[in-house]
């Protein structure tokens, strides 16, 4: 069942489709693209809302996880790692980086301060850390011949977000999301979600569909629903302009290359 209301849409309906006993495969042939927000403000608004329909999903289908059903037992223990278990690692990555390592600043990582035992798992938990710090820049010093200057900027970017420091400057900003997405749904000021701004204005996003409808009707329907917050007429009118560019797309490239999710500069 579709959910207007849900935050995250697609992360509810997929639960409901694996809770259902299906099963949802990767389709290597499909392209997919996706615009950067505008600013800082509508990336955290939408950060925001992808952490509250996380939440909520996970609130509103944790019961089904361990409910008897068609669930098979692997899709159960990957569910309740992804949906649930994250809470928990989120509470100990606080503990071993903003608690652990400031104190072992005035009291040092040895055997006579910690003992044998948390030395070792200190010194490990360190290490492999630095792991996916190493092989995520390794993979991108290799992609430089392929991607050429942009190749070099990748590398750079890379090693700054997957070091150590990148590592506990994104997490705090995660964990800020996480704080502000529990408060929302505990005190129940969570609203419809809101469009993502990703262009200076609607009518020039607008002017880029192939659909005439599209370009005359859309602009308007959906400031208008924004201002309301409509937010069922947002999927509505979004969802009928998808449907008619689909059927558009279909009549043009046959079912072969819909079914293959190849999308061409005309669709």
């Amino acid at each position: 069942e579709f959910s207007e209301t849900a935050q995250t849409e697609d992360v509810d309906m997929a639960i409901q489709q694996l809770l259902d006993g299906r099963r949802i495969e990767f389709c290597a042939e499909s392209r997919s693209g996706e615009l950067a927000p505008i600013n800082c403000a509508s990336m955290w608004k939408q950060r925001l809302r992808w952490t509250i329909g996380w939440d909520e999903t996970s609130l509103k289908h944790a019961g089904s996880f361990t409910d008897s059903g068609r669930l098979r037992c692997r899709a159960r223990c990957g569910l309740v790692w992804t949906f649930i278990i994250r809470w928990a690692m989120t509470v100990l990555t606080v503990g071993a980086v903003y608690v652990g390592l400031p104190v072992t600043t005035f009291r040092p990582l040895q055997e006579e301060n910690w003992g044998r035992l948390i030395t070792l798992l200190g010194q490990a938990c360190f290490l492999m850390g630095l792991g996916p710090w190493l092989f995520a820049t390794l993979e991108a010093l290799l992609q430089i011949p392929r991607r050429g200057s942009q190749g070099v900027v990748q590398v750079i970017f890379v090693a700054v977000v997957a070091s150590p420091f990148g590592f506990a400057t994104f997490f705090l900003y995660n964990f800020c999301l996480q704080v502000t997405s529990c408060f929302k749904l505990s005190t129940g000021r969570v609203k419809g979600w809101e469009v993502t701004q990703r262009a200076p204005s609607c009518s020039k996003a607008a002017s880029a569909l192939p659909s005439k409808r599209c370009e005359d009707d859309l602009p308007s329907e959906v400031d208008d629903a924004v201002s309301v917050g409509d937010t069922s007429m947002v999927i509505r009118q979004l969802g009928s302009c998808v449907a008619q560019n689909a059927s558009e797309y279909h009549e043009g490239h046959g079912d072969a290359d819909v079914r293959r999710g190849v999308v061409s500069q005309s669709a």
